[in-house]
């Protein structure tokens, strides 16, 4: 490897991490309200080649982030439940939210400490604008 190369990496690393978090987010998010069932989130999942849906409450405001490992969870715990069970029952009781003027490095943070793969980007209303999954952040270290 280029030595110069090696040299520039950490520099370069350490400028991505403060960078704005809408530089890296998916947006618009794709959401479903907190009253859709688990079997219609997965359908929304699966048509759109997703693995994340944010999750809104009556006001239009982010409740937590639905990762299709949990929906997957509740099948092999019972195979009904994608029919009757609501995403609201699988969501974390702290959403992993972070504020649309967060750095990158607040995101991996969050997502470290929270055990999930993927945090809403939420105005300062709640409502999210955007997604960041942990592919998102292997993707930005990767250009």
């Amino acid at each position: 490897m280029d030595k110069r190369i090696a040299q520039d990496r950490p520099d370069r690393a350490a400028g991505l991490a403060w960078r704005q978090i809408s530089e890296v987010m998916s947006a618009p998010p794709y959401s479903v309200p907190t009253s859709t069932t688990l079997g219609d989130a997965l359908a929304v999942m699966v048509r759109e080649g997703l693995r994340h849906l944010v999750v809104t409450d009556e006001g239009g405001r982010c409740v937590g982030v639905l990762a299709d490992r949990s929906v997957v969870a509740a099948w092999a715990a019972e195979p009904a439940a994608l029919s009757y069970r609501r995403v609201s029952s699988v969501l974390d009781r702290t959403p992993a939210v972070v504020a649309g003027g967060a750095a990158v490095v607040d995101a991996a943070r969050l997502m470290r400490t929270a055990c999930v793969d993927a945090v809403a980007v939420v105005d300062a209303r709640g409502v999210a604008v955007g997604v960041v999954t942990g592919s998102d952040l292997v993707a930005l270290l990767a250009r």
